[in-house]
C-alpha cells in the first residue's frame, strides 16, 4: 500500500485555495491541479509499504510526535519548483509556524527514515498543481508574480494524519488509516 504522512487543511482554507486553483486554470496553462480534499502539506512520503508494517509504523509517528504541542500556521505565499523557462511544481507556502512545521517533519523523518530516507532540509509547502506543458509560460509567471504574496488563512496544527494513497485514472484517492493528536 501506498502511505504518507500529512497535515490536513481546514475547510476555509481549502476555499481560498480552491478560488486561486480557478484563477489559474482560466489561464490555458496546462497544469493538472490537485483536487480539492487531497490538498495537505506532507510531512512524510513513505511509498509502497507492506500492510503488515502498519502497526510498526503508527507506533514510530505517536513516539515522533509525543511532544510536539499544536501550533498555528499562516498560509502564505505562492510559488513554484523549476525554473522561470521550465515550471514543474506550483506551492503554497508557509509564513507563521513554519519552523514548527520543519521541527515536526524533522522528528516524523528521522523516526521513518528506516524505511524511506529523505535527502533534503524540509521546506513546508503545499502542492497545488503540476505543470505538464510550456503553454502560455510568459502569462502564467505574471499570474504567479501577483499571487505570490496570497494569504490563505491561520489555522491550528492539531493532528497530523497517516494515509493511504490509491492511484487511479481520474487522480489520487485519499483515505485516513491513523489520526495522531499533537499536545496542548
Amino acid at each position: 500500500m501506498r502511505i504518507f504522512v500529512a497535515v490536513d487543511l481546514e475547510e476555509e482554507i481549502i476555499k481560498k485555495i480552491t478560488s486561486l486553483i480557478e484563477k489559474f486554470g482560466t489561464g490555458g496553462f496546462g497544469i493538472n491541479f490537485v483536487k480539492p480534499e487531497n490538498l495537505h502539506f506532507t510531512v512524510k512520503f513513505l511509498g509502497e509499504v507492506e500492510e503488515g508494517r502498519l502497526e510498526e509504523i503508527k507506533e514510530k509517528i505517536e513516539e515522533a510526535v509525543k511532544n510536539i504541542k499544536k501550533f498555528e500556521i499562516e498560509i502564505k505565499g505562492v510559488g513554484f519548483f523549476g525554473s522561470e523557462k521550465f515550471i514543474r511544481v506550483l506551492w503554497i507556502g508557509l509564513e507563521k509556524g513554519k519552523e514548527q512545521m520543519i521541527d515536526l517533519i524533522d522528528r516524523v523523518n528521522k523516526s521513518l527514515d528506516y524505511i524511506r530516507k529523505d535527502e533534503f532540509r524540509p521546506s513546508p509547502h503545499l502542492t497545488f498543481g503540476r505543470v505538464v506543458s510550456g503553454k502560455n509560460r510568459e502569462k502564467l509567471l505574471e499570474v504567479l508574480k501577483k499571487s505570490e504574496k496570497t494569504d490563505f488563512g491561520k489555522m491550528i496544527v492539531k493532528e497530523i494524519k497517516l494515509k493511504q494513497s490509491v492511484l487511479g485514472k481520474g487522480g489520487p484517492t485519499y483515505s485516513d488509516l491513523a489520526v495522531f493528536k499533537l499536545g496542548d
